[in-house]
């Protein structure tokens, strides 16, 4: 995860009922202020390679009916079925 490391130089006026008033002391209410402002948020958004897009792709295109696929009413059918797949590769 990256911290994002950008921060913003802005102008503001602290009043009694702003948020900050509780970290700026009562001299400087009222009073024009410059301050940084640093995001206090993570970009947490994930890379994939290239095989995991594609998969997510594939797994998509499943699910809009693009790609049919084998469907079994119970695992014992299913396991049947890769039973025979092996047996076919053999």
């Amino acid at each position: 995860m990256n911290i994002l490391t950008q921060a913003y130089r802005t102008t503001c006026i602290p009043l009694r009922e702003d948020r900050l008033d509780v970290s700026i002391p009562s001299e400087y209410i009222g009073r024009e202020l410059e301050i940084i402002v640093l995001p206090v948020f993570e970009d947490n958004r994930p890379e994939y390679n290239a095989e995991t897009l594609a998969a997510m792709q594939e797994a998509r295109d499943i699910m809009a009916g693009k790609i049919k696929t084998k469907r079994y009413k119970t695992v014992e059918e299913m396991d049947a079925d890769l039973d025979a797949e092996e047996d076919d590769d053999a």
